[in-house]
């Protein structure tokens, strides 16, 4: 396309668009949820109108565009996309080199763990740390705020495979913690370490990795979803009231304050609930594609089939 034409095409005040069956009973879909969830009428346009939004704006900033960029931002960026990468990139995008690096740092962690813990080297500092424990405390944030996010915004991603090798790791994890406690085996380092300590430990990043998903995800819970979380809820409750008033010492409970619990809590549980819904709404009431779609009317811009018929606007059959 030229630069002419782009100019045109930007012009233009109304864009024809065709629409598979599939996509329209797609979008009729998500039109009936989210008008049923907000209590509004349903309208297929707007919700398309809303999509596109959406979807130009997340696009533009993966391209490292604002939104509505000028012609001259554009051609900017465009002109940085043929230069030819650089050697970082280039190695990124090649499978094979990138598998071979992988391969290099697998191969280079092994041996820094042969050296840490067999031969002594001090330097690693790996001696003082010998238990699974503090390796959790190493590993964990990263490895759940790296593959937690997927796990919640692709999961028709994951095949049936990868799903059963998903609970049966859940599964032998949840083995090897009890074994831990009861055998005990000590190299775990989990004796000693109480319910409060494992909550401090897993809380913070599953809340990290999930508040951004966290509203689509309440919306979309099952009854039998629903009754779970509110039985998890219950049973922790009650680990609480044991811990302080019947003196269970495996909670960890007892002597720790208000003040130890605001620390334990405040973050988790105030950044996906409060700071951030907060912080995406102030920011989309001042961005130019949310106040474009709240002004949005019937008689905007029409989203038609080839035919001409308002693709947008008829209601399911």
């Amino acid at each position: 396309m030229t630069t002419n034409h782009l100019d045109e095409t930007v012009r233009m005040a109304a864009l024809v668009v065709s629409l598979e069956p599939d996509e329209l009973q797609g979008l009729r879909a998500i039109t009936e949820v989210e008008a049923a969830a907000s209590g509004r009428e349903a309208d297929l346009r707007w919700s398309a109108m809303t999509l596109m939004h959406a979807a130009l704006e997340a696009r533009l900033e993966e391209l490292g565009l604002r939104w509505n960029p000028s012609p001259e931002a554009v051609q900017q960026r465009a002109a940085l996309e043929m230069r030819p990468a650089g050697p970082v990139i280039a190695l990124m995008q090649n499978d094979r080199a990138r598998k071979l690096v992988v391969s290099g740092l697998a191969v280079a962690a092994l041996i820094v763990l042969w050296g840490g813990y067999i031969q002594g080297w001090t330097w690693t500092g790996f001696q003082g740390n010998e238990q699974l424990w503090e390796w959790l405390h190493l590993l964990l944030l990263p490895v759940v705020v790296g593959t937690l996010p997927l796990w919640i915004q692709h999961p028709e991603y994951m095949s049936r495979t990868r799903r059963l090798m998903y609970v049966t790791a859940a599964a032998a994890f949840t083995a090897l913690v009890l074994a831990g406690y009861l055998v005990p085996l000590n190299w775990t380092g989990f004796p000693g370490n109480t319910l409060w300590d494992w909550t401090g430990l897993m809380l913070l990043p599953v809340a990290v990795a999930s508040a951004r998903f966290l509203p689509a995800v309440v919306r979309s819970l099952r009854p039998y979803q629903k009754w779970g979380i509110a039985t998890v809820a219950a049973a922790w409750a009650l680990t609480i009231v044991g811990g302080y008033s019947w003196h269970w010492t495996w909670t960890g409970y007892q002597g720790n304050t208000l003040w130890d619990w605001l620390g334990l809590l405040l973050l988790p549980l105030l950044v996906p609930t409060v700071v951030l819904p907060t912080a995406l709404r102030w920011v989309s009431a001042n961005a130019p594609a949310a106040r474009q779609a709240a002004k949005a009317a019937p008689g905007g811009a029409r989203t038609r089939t080839r035919s001409g018929t308002p693709a947008l606007t008829r209601q399911p059959a």
